[in-house]
């Protein structure tokens, strides 16, 4: 994933990068792509903050909700990020630095930067899980897995009987039957 060198940004007020993303589909953790990464972000130093903003298109590999099989799901994800930004003492180069610091309004996740340097992976990620469904379907009417067997019940039925143990609304019929005689 793309590393970002924004030590000249961030000396520079006003200063700002545009970064065209075209990164090969990759695995990271939490998400797999499985098309190309593609789109753009653009930094800004406004002088007390670094503004990250962009967006990007791909495809990322996900499981049905029921019966677990593959799906393919495109995504697009909007990327609006900021940083505070704050000059602090180097001991190595004697010198006031900017950097990027952590403070209450500005949360700055791990392993985003290494002193000057942005892993733009970890706002894709980020992004992505965000654009990315809680809960997916291969299709509409998927019939999920067989409790007893795991047999993929669109593929076919399973030998399994019927469960008609467990079945805690079998009892509406009867209240609604007698509710209608009262």
């Amino acid at each position: 994933m793309p590393r970002l060198e924004l030590s000249e940004i961030m000396r520079t007020v006003g200063m700002h990068m545009r970064y065209e993303i075209d990164e090969v589909p990759y695995a990271d953790t939490d998400v797999e792509f499985v098309s190309p990464v593609r789109g753009n972000v653009t930094i800004t130093n406004s002088g007390t903050l670094v503004l990250v903003r962009g967006s990007f298109d791909s495809t990322v590999d996900l499981e049905c909700a029921r019966c677990l099989a593959d799906i393919r799901y495109s995504i697009h994800a909007e990327i609006e990020e900021q940083y505070s930004l704050a000059e602090v003492e180097s001991a190595t180069y004697r010198d006031v630095v900017p950097m990027i610091v952590q403070d209450d309004e500005n949360e700055v996740p791990v392993g985003l930067f290494d002193g000057t340097v942005m892993d733009l992976g970890v706002l894709i990620r980020q992004s992505a899980i965000l654009a990315t469904p809680w809960s997916v379907l291969c299709r509409e009417d998927c019939q999920g897995l067989c409790a007893t067997c795991g047999k993929n019940k669109n593929v076919g039925a399973c030998q399994c009987a019927p469960d008609r143990t467990h079945r805690p609304f079998a009892v509406l019929p009867e209240i609604f039957r007698q509710d209608t005689l009262d």
